[in-house]
């Protein structure tokens, strides 16, 4: 018993942390003005580390497939533009990466499906107007799912033909057989190794979305319009110039 509370010590303490975090992240976006604001700053500060060690240790832990760093990247994607999605979900996967040694040929093929996952909420984001209506929040709770389930093939996509031996199974890729033939075999390798950690994904993405979505929208578009330039050159004024009388001009009688 006490070698079963000693290995759960360390999962006891990552949802600790959470949960503090986690609540001190939705806190001020949900209370707002009722938040103590001298509290404000400081909390932020504290939530937005606590959510970069959480998506990272849940990014190792695996909780089913599910993590909560498409959310984050969904999200900024959605206010921020394609070019910071796309930015956003390589990047956010190459520093898990670093910094839980998770380096390995997959990484490329997981920086570029996490980018376009990112890249895909910039345009709908464009296409929404960055809104929080309820309409809006629904497209994007359908785009979470499928984007979990789409982030999922297209890592399959690469590791088939490694993971099991070609022509050595009903599952496995075979050289030089045509498509038809293989959409079967690559149908039955998914739903045998990856369907169940997908929908996970999926519903964990659609559950954030639903849940945090609007304020975390409404938070990061404040953030945007805050620090967005709109260059203008202003209009030439013309001063008229002062009459000179000349000094041979004598004064009229």
């Amino acid at each position: 018993m006490t070698r079963w509370f000693a290995a759960r010590a360390e999962d006891a303490l990552l949802l600790a942390v959470t949960a503090g975090g986690l609540a001190l992240f939705v806190g001020p976006l949900l209370l707002g003005s009722a938040f103590p604001q001298p509290a404000v700053l400081f909390s932020a500060l504290i939530a937005v580390s606590t959510l970069v060690v959480l998506g990272v240790a849940l990014q190792t832990h695996r909780l089913l497939g599910f993590s909560p760093i498409f959310f984050l990247v969904i999200a900024g994607g959605f206010v921020m533009g394609p070019s910071f999605g796309f930015a956003s979900g390589a990047m956010t996967l190459l520093l898990s990466a670093v910094l839980t040694a998770g380096l390995g040929p997959w990484l490329p093929y997981q920086m570029l499906a996490a980018g376009w996952v990112g890249m895909g909420a910039g345009y709908l984001g464009r296409v929404t107007r960055r809104s929080t209506s309820p309409w809006a929040i629904t497209v994007l709770c359908l785009y979470g799912g499928a984007a979990g389930f789409a982030y999922g093939l297209l890592l399959d996509l690469w590791e088939w033909p490694l993971l099991v031996a070609a022509g050595s199974s009903p599952l496995s890729w075979v050289p030089g057989t045509g498509l038809a033939a293989l959409l079967p075999r690559f149908g039955a390798f998914y739903l045998a190794t990856s369907l169940a950690y997908d929908s996970f994904r999926a519903a964990g993405n659609v559950v954030l979305i639903a849940l945090l979505s609007p304020a975390v929208i409404r938070a990061l578009d404040r953030f945007r319009r805050r620090f967005l330039l709109e260059w203008a050159e202003p209009e030439p004024v013309l001063e008229a110039a002062p009459a000179k009388i000349s000094a041979d001009v004598g004064t009229p009688a």
